[in-house]
């Protein structure tokens, strides 16, 4: 479930929101990680 998802559904605690960032911070990365090596 993302953060929108826990956002109108009932209420987070901060390990659910730490946990979200880093997924969506993970997801991020890679994409733009992935890019630059294509670029290369």
């Amino acid at each position: 479930m993302n953060i929108q998802q826990h956002l109108t559904t009932n209420s987070l605690s901060w390990k659910e929101i730490e946990l979200d960032l880093f997924r969506a911070l993970q997801n991020a990365f890679a994409e733009l990680f992935t890019a630059l090596l294509e670029d290369i």
